[in-house]
């Protein structure tokens, strides 16, 4: 199977491939500076401050910000350090 592919400056992809009618990207580079932590789908970024941490919430499947954890067998309080 034989692949052609350019990516030219407009960010427009042109592809030829052989015995296949589809093509799959495998890597994706992004631009430094260009994506931050709150642009994933299962990140809540909302009242993030000095010392907070995500901790996942399993009832909405996203990762919360925190200053405060608690549960019966743990307990962390974050803060500015």
């Amino acid at each position: 199977m034989a692949i052609k592919a350019s990516i030219r400056q407009s960010n427009n992809i042109k592809a030829s491939v052989s015995g296949k009618k589809e093509v799959v990207a495998q890597t994706v580079k992004v631009q430094a500076g260009g994506l931050v932590l709150g642009d994933l789908q299962d990140v809540e970024t909302a009242g993030v401050s000095d010392g907070s941490v995500l901790i996942f919430n399993g009832t909405n499947s996203k990762f919360e910000v925190k200053n405060n954890i608690e549960n019966e067998n743990l307990a962390i309080t974050g803060g500015t350090y």
